[in-house]
């Protein structure tokens, strides 16, 4: 262990984390004699990368003064972007923003995620037998649970507006959509979530399709360097998008009766229904959505390998015709034997506009 550290200290969510991982390669940069020690709130994304020597979560640091910091050469690296004055003004991203606040130099660095080959070989045996590419969709983010609301307007995407840039797909690839029990989703569509999030990053790493919003997903699909179609309902692109990416944003125009609450930025990131400016589910223009998608090239599995991959297995409700119904994840104690609690194998879509689910009540 080297006696000269650094303590970079990481809160919020999983997209967040996933950005951090560009500042702590800065970081490295800038103190290349110093090992980086991250405390965050998402293990998950740090396994295996290089530039950090170990990481602790919140909330379980024992020993953390003791070992690194009383009469200790460490630099203390505490620092929030979210309230840097270019960032809350859009001018800077947010990489950028964290990176100058910690006096280190950006240099356009980029998230990174380093899966294993074991994890990479587990998604693709486990998708690979599909009949169909997989299209990944994710409409909804955040912590959602029964006490949360199930939209946020400023970064959620209406499903009527999706379901429109999605169908013109339907016969030639699977849809699969990330998202949790508890937030809304499209009847008849199979959904994946897993209590872990590498299992979901390694799915992005396979699918051919990408339709994602500001979430955990679209910095990940950046890391993987995987060209994803991105929708902003509110323009939040220069501070928390990739140019990577085809960023489609709305044409709303915010007024000010609409920020009378807003603070340290002009929306807040939960949607407060009375500040919502949409008239409608009608976003975006779904055709320049369609056009992104068409763009996206389909990723090649490995044919030497695909007999390695698992049969399809046939459940209740799912043969040839039959609509399978959304499944999320197992039980308590019980691990998916298929697609991380989803059923991936040859969906068979209806032919019928599929009915949504929950209803999305349009804000006034």
């Amino acid at each position: 262990m080297n006696d000269k550290t650094i303590i970079f200290h990481v809160e919020g969510g999983i997209g967040k984390n996933i950005m951090a991982t560009a500042v702590a390669a800065a970081i490295k940069k800038k103190h290349p004699d110093r090992d980086i020690i991250t405390i965050g709130s998402w293990p998950a994304i740090w396994f295996n990368n290089p530039n950090v020597e170990r990481f602790y979560q919140l909330g379980n640091t024992p020993y953390i003064f003791e070992d690194y910091i009383r009469d200790k050469d460490t630099l203390i690296m505490k620092q929030e972007p979210y309230h840097h004055h270019g960032y809350i003004n859009k001018k800077v991203h947010c990489i950028q923003a964290w990176c100058e606040l910690l006096g280190v130099d950006y240099n356009g660095e980029k998230p990174e995620i380093y899966l294993t080959h074991s994890e990479s070989e587990n998604a693709r045996m486990q998708f690979g037998s599909s009949d169909k590419p997989i299209f990944l969709i994710q409409t909804n983010g955040g912590p959602m649970g029964p006490d949360r609301a199930p939209m946020s307007w400023v970064r959620d995407a209406p499903l009527p507006n999706v379901l429109e840039m999605i169908e013109p797909f339907f016969e030639k690839y699977n849809p699969v959509q990330i998202r949790t029990e508890h937030q809304p989703g499209f009847e008849n569509m199979p959904w994946v979530a897993s209590p872990n999030v590498r299992e979901l990053i390694a799915l992005i790493k396979w699918s051919s399709k990408r339709l994602f919003i500001d979430s955990f997903a679209q910095h990940a699909a950046m890391a993987l360097e995987k060209k994803s179609t991105v929708l902003w309902p509110m323009d939040n692109v220069k501070a928390l998008g990739y140019d990577f990416h085809d960023n489609i944003v709305s044409n709303v125009t915010l007024k000010k009766t609409h920020l009378i609450d807003s603070y340290l930025g002009d929306i807040d990131i939960s949607g407060q229904p009375h500040m919502c400016p949409f008239k409608d589910d009608n976003v975006f223009d779904a055709s320049q959505a369609i056009k992104s998608l068409k763009r996206q090239k389909d990723t090649k599995f490995p044919k030497s390998l695909m007999s390695a991959a698992p049969p399809p297995q046939q459940q209740q409700g799912c043969g040839p015709g039959q609509p399978c119904p959304p499944q999320g994840m197992p039980p308590q104690g019980i691990m998916p034997q298929q697609g991380f609690g989803a059923q991936p194998q040859g969906i068979p879509m209806p032919q019928q506009q599929p009915v949504l689910q929950p209803e999305v009540v349009p804000a006034n």
